[in-house]
């Protein structure tokens, strides 16, 4: 993985990040457009991998925006599922930090994020993330290989065994390209706890 900013604290960080889910024209879109294409794409990513899915009760998403891929999980009958993100969009999302998740240890039996490039800290992410998931509980991750996406990417992922080791206290159970059109993921990672 390659850093693409440096700081000099870790506000500089949160606040140079709250420049895109703060932006008016960006909410704007993702609330209005973009709203129910990407809950269908959500659904359909998600659908490809039900079997990971069914019979799991609690759900976080991590760094979810406006909250798209939490509703796909409660359509798809994970009714209890939030979205955390440094920008708070009720219903769905609600304020939290994907370095220090304010969750107890074995929260959820459900975990899934896109926006690990936007990760300062990746070590911290992988651990929160495993802290906060019951035994046996998935965490799917998307992410796009060898892509800096836009000025808010924080890590260019150059290839897929840089996560499967930063992962490594988890069974990876699936990994593989995805298509998830203007979401712009190219890669899946599925990983039981």
């Amino acid at each position: 993985m390659k850093k693409t900013h440096s700081y000099e604290k870790y506000e500089d960080y949160v606040e140079h990040q709250l420049k895109k889910t703060s932006d008016k024209s960006k909410q704007e879109k993702w609330l209005g457009v973009e709203w129910k294409k990407k809950i269908n794409i959500f659904k359909d990513l998600f659908t490809n991998i039900d079997k990971f899915i069914n019979g799991k009760k609690k759900a976080i998403c991590l760094g979810s925006r406006t909250g798209q891929e939490v509703v796909a999980l409660r359509k798809l009958g994970v009714e209890d599922s939030i979205g955390i993100d440094l920008h708070e969009f009720k219903p769905y999302t609600i304020i939290g930090d994907i370095h220090k998740l304010d969750f107890p240890d074995n929260t959820f039996d459900l975990a899934f994020s896109n926006i690990f490039d936007h990760s300062l800290y990746p070590e911290k992410f992988a651990a929160e993330t495993y802290r906060i998931l019951q035994k046996g509980g998935i965490f799917i991750l998307h992410v796009q290989l060898g892509i800096d996406q836009d000025a808010y990417t924080e890590v260019i992922i150059e290839n897929k065994n840089s996560i499967v080791e930063l992962f490594k206290d988890f069974k990876l159970v699936k990994d593989g390209p995805i298509n998830s059109g203007i979401i712009a993921m190219n890669y899946e990672f599925v990983f039981e706890k």
